[in-house]
């Protein structure tokens, strides 16, 4: 990865330096090494079409940090509920999932997602934008 991949025409060549924790073939953990380097931030951005300035005023704080020289990074987080499934034998998360959802992903216990009423959407200060048909 890198900058010097960034700059290369095999942008989906690049690899990523990220590590899983797999228990009896169940994934448990996963994690990665982050980038600390601010050009490498922003020429990944550029890749997907953003320029310097935009990369600046949207992700400023993070950008701003990189300039006072983070170090290298990285971690690796445990899923609780896969940990979970695997002590009590369980053969998917929803079976020990508390509130699970279906393949639609829609919760039937607590009816969710739901249409947000008019009220709500006041409350927030939001619209719904209907899209225009041609």
């Amino acid at each position: 990865g890198g900058i010097d991949a960034l700059n290369g025409e095999d942008l989906l060549g690049i690899k990523a330096f990220q590590y899983d924790m797999v228990c009896n073939g169940f994934e448990i953990a996963s994690g990665g090494i982050r980038n600390h380097l601010p050009e490498t931030m922003v020429k990944a951005f550029e890749t997907v079409g953003l320029d310097r300035a935009t990369v600046e005023e949207r992700f400023g704080g993070l950008y701003r940090a990189f300039q006072y020289g983070a170090p290298p990074h990285g971690g690796m987080a445990a899923g609780v509920d896969r940990v979970v499934m695997l002590l009590l034998g369980a053969k998917n998360l929803r079976e020990i999932t508390m509130f699970p959802m279906n393949q639609q992903a829609y919760d039937l216990l607590m009816n969710a997602p739901s249409e947000a009423s008019p009220q709500q959407l006041r409350d927030l200060a939001l619209r719904v934008a209907v899209p225009k048909k041609d």
